[in-house]
């Protein structure tokens, strides 16, 4: 059976996937099939096959997304395996270690000339002015330390001038609403892109372009334009200052585990103990 079938006809209906994910999946399935050369099957769900086609992604790709790839091959090989698919075969994927970096969020000076840079875009986007727009989702993403596809899915009825609504339909894990307030220079700029339109930041382009219109804002703005550097830095920045200011960053970014928070606290907002600090002087 040829995965995208499995795909398609089986794990998306029984699993319940969501269509970012459902998407993640056919970018490692189209992946495996070029690296084989033809469209991969459930019969090329070999230890060898696939553990060559990830060292060739280990060559190819950053490690996080060799990582991916391995997770998503290993979770259809299971779900096959377990339907008697696989002539027996279980999946025996060696691990990839995704090495932690320190986390790196914009500073306020940083945000200051992303958002002075968004001002300046020319165009439109929705028929709404891009630099309005660009402005609105800026400050909405710093206020709320919400993900972009929650804000994209964002709807009219679910903002007033205290804060907004995220649907549970719309947010990673689809378990449920959150509300977070905003400040009024956030309500004024969502206000100033009101139209027609039920959801309040239409994009009229692919999606996947999101990403690329954001990297020419950051070298606008004279910042790095590097994966490190999308919507996930500003919810970063959102952590890493409330948690500064002594709130509860995992509640925030609506974690279950605070592991996975820690990740997003830039140590140079959020500043540990020192030892320096704390040592006896010695020289």
């Amino acid at each position: 059976m040829r995965l995208e079938a499995l795909l398609d006809d089986y794990y998306v209906p029984l699993k319940g996937v969501s269509a970012r994910t459902e998407k993640l999946y056919r970018y490692t399935i189209q992946a495996f099939g070029e690296h084989l050369g033809h469209a991969a099957t459930t019969d090329d769900l070999h230890e060898l096959t696939v553990a060559r086609f990830l060292s060739a992604r280990l060559r190819e790709m950053a490690v996080a997304t060799a990582a991916k790839d391995r997770t998503q091959l290993r979770a259809l090989w299971e779900f096959a395996a377990r339907r008697g698919l696989t002539d027996g075969r279980w999946p025996q994927i060696r691990p990839i270690r995704v090495p932690e970096r320190v986390p790196r969020c914009w500073l306020t000076e940083e945000m200051q000339r992303l958002l002075a840079a968004a001002s300046e875009r020319q165009g439109t986007i929705a028929g709404v002015p891009a630099a309005a727009w660009w402005r609105a989702a800026l400050l909405l993403c710093y206020d709320s330390g919400e993900r972009i596809a929650p804000l994209l899915s964002l709807e009219w009825p679910d903002v007033t001038p205290a804060g907004v609504t995220f649907r549970a339909e719309g947010r990673k894990g689809q378990r449920r609403d959150i509300y977070r307030q905003i400040s009024p220079e956030t309500f004024a700029a969502i206000q100033a892109i009101r139209g027609p339109r039920l959801r309040v930041f239409d994009w009229d382009r692919a999606t996947s372009s999101l990403w690329g219109h954001l990297g020419k804002i950051l070298e606008a703005a004279g910042l790095p334009n590097d994966r490190y550097s999308k919507f996930h830095c500003i919810r970063k920045t959102t952590a890493s200052y409330a948690a500064a200011a002594g709130l509860d960053a995992q509640r925030l970014l609506d974690h279950a585990s605070p592991k996975t928070t820690r990740a997003y606290l830039d140590p140079r907002v959020v500043i540990p103990p020192s030892a320096p600090d704390v040592l006896p002087r010695v020289g």
